[in-house]
């Protein structure tokens, strides 16, 4: 007879498979550069034993990321989502893979021979996906479909795919027709669109003041293409829209990741989270707070928790008292199954 399972301890995993956490590309402590945010190996492996299901890496080389995914997949029980911004090439973020020339050169292309571009953004989307999957990244957190027309913005700029919704959502479909070709999964982002913004969300939360219409003139255009092209996952941004809800961040809310992305969108996918150590979240909510919020509204995996162990203990504190239910758990679960294939 197989041994039985203890209800609280597969609570317990399930929700920790729905979190993604920092960990260096490095194979030692010491050589983490953030290590504010990239958690130490005794760390990364008491959560990967109880369960936490993905983890999103930066830094060192190619041979050592190779290396590292390994070492991680090792100390984990369940197959995990590895992930990366690796929105100009892998060797943006690990040395002596290919890095690229950033997403926007290719919209100048794009203006004078369409065809040109588009092939050559379905070639960037395949080096991308064909070298993180060589090294062991399964999951890539790219591309951005954020429209580059505030010349102002701080954080998007050269890593959007145009300055036109029209030349963004095209590209961007591109890339991930190439990436997911070569096996890995894509995330369009930052949903519902972090172009039109003058403050950097990692520093503050920004202010989207836009109506309804224009957002489905300009903003939203790029993630439906991102869509129609089947991406796997959209990541959340951490802004405000009024139009859409005057309270929470789009992060944080119900009307724009389940009314506005689930719902009328279509998107069947995974729902991530932007990086909830950024100030535009951390500097209003509780770490755990936040991280139940993001469930409530709709998000499937929650990146970056600030303490992710007490985030677990807040998601499975929320079912227990009824207030996140396990249907909604399992829901996230099953798309998490979907995407790992």
């Amino acid at each position: 007879m197989a041994p039985s399972i203890d209800p609280r301890q597969a609570l317990d995993r399930a929700v920790a498979a729905l979190l993604v956490v920092r960990a260096s590309g490095h194979p030692a402590d010491g050589q983490r550069r953030y290590p504010r945010w990239e958690l130490d190996n005794a760390t990364l492996q008491r959560l990967l034993k109880r369960g936490v299901g993905g983890v999103i890496l930066l830094g060192g080389s190619a041979g050592e990321l190779r290396l590292r995914t390994r070492q991680l997949a090792a100390w984990a029980s369940e197959p995990l989502l590895l992930c990366a911004d690796v929105e100009e090439g892998v060797g943006q973020r690990f040395e002596g893979a290919s890095w690229l020339v950033p997403p926007l050169a290719l919209s100048r292309i794009h203006a004078t021979d369409p065809a040109l571009a588009l092939d050559l953004a379905r070639r960037y989307g395949a080096c991308t996906g064909r070298e993180a999957r060589q090294l062991g990244l399964n999951w890539v957190l790219a591309p951005v479909c954020d429209v580059n027309n505030n010349p102002a913005n701080p954080v998007i700029n050269v890593r959007a795919w145009g300055e036109d919704p029209a030349t963004a959502g095209a590209l961007a479909a591109a890339f991930c027709r190439g990436a997911q070709a070569e096996g890995v999964l894509t995330c369009a982002k930052h949903f519902p669109g972090h172009g039109d913004t003058a403050s950097d969300s990692h520093l503050e939360l920004p202010l989207l003041p836009h109506s309804r219409a224009r957002l489905e003139a300009v903003e939203l255009p790029p993630f439906r293409d991102a869509i129609a092209a089947d991406v796997a996952a959209v990541m959340t941004a951490h802004l405000l829209l009024p139009a859409l809800d005057a309270e929470h961040p789009a992060t944080l809310s119900r009307a724009v990741l389940t009314g506005l992305l689930r719902q009328e969108l279509g998107f069947e996918g995974l729902i991530v989270t932007d990086a909830l150590v950024m100030e535009a979240i951390a500097g209003r909510y509780g770490a755990s707070q936040a991280a139940v919020l993001a469930l409530e509204a709709g998000a499937d995996l929650v990146l970056m928790p600030g303490d992710a162990e007490g985030a677990i203990d807040a998601i499975v504190a929320a079912v227990h008292s009824g207030r996140l239910s396990l249907e909604r758990l399992q829901a996230s679960l099953e798309r998490r199954r979907r995407a790992l294939g």
